[in-house]
């Protein structure tokens, strides 16, 4: 009787043992990679928040549909930038608004306490300072920065998209959006 006990804890120590090696082997490694919702698991997301509170005041504020959004581009420098020969800056402030707008509810005029900031970063292949191959398989990225009244960042994402037209980034977009509403 005894050995069987013996037995029935080694093999549950073994069991965990071995379960907690395939664990550490299939956990992704990348910190601040998020996967939260749906398209967090189908685009690679870098997420982070800093003030969960001022994010939920945010969330309001933007159901309120009074929202100032800035945009800015970065080119590559080292490689030919084609990118913005297939997409403007204009084109991807429509598509921010036209996510933003579908988590609107209403139209209250309040004071700009929050400022989105996004940028499009164009993946510059020929960086020298890349050297490993993951991060030449990517297009570019979109970041969302959100600051508040005291300019202190409350939340940022970042999403990559892979087509060298941009015609993806449209997912990237509806993907920021998203995570910022769902946080």
């Amino acid at each position: 009787m005894k050995k069987f006990i013996y037995l029935g804890i080694i093999l549950l120590l073994g069991y965990f043992f071995i379960n907690s090696i395939y664990q550490e082997l299939n956990r992704d490694k990348t910190p601040g990679k998020a996967k939260r919702i749906e398209c967090q698991k189908e685009l690679t997301t870098f997420e982070k928040a800093f003030d969960i509170q001022e994010i939920h005041f945010l969330q309001k504020f933007i159901e309120s549909g009074n929202i100032k959004i800035s945009s800015d581009i970065e080119k590559s420098v080292h490689s030919k930038s084609t990118l913005f020969e297939y997409i403007s800056l204009e084109e991807t402030d429509l598509l921010f608004n036209r996510e933003l707008s579908l988590y609107q509810k209403n139209s209250i005029l309040q004071k700009d306490d929050y400022k989105l900031y996004y940028y499009i970063y164009e993946n510059d292949k020929n960086d020298p300072g890349k050297t490993n191959k993951k991060s030449k398989n990517y297009a570019g990225y979109v970041v969302l920065e959100v600051k508040n009244d005291k300019n202190r960042i409350i939340y940022k994402v970042q999403i990559d998209f892979m087509n060298e037209k941009g015609l993806d980034i449209h997912k990237s977009i509806h993907c920021i959006i998203k995570s910022l509403m769902t946080f």
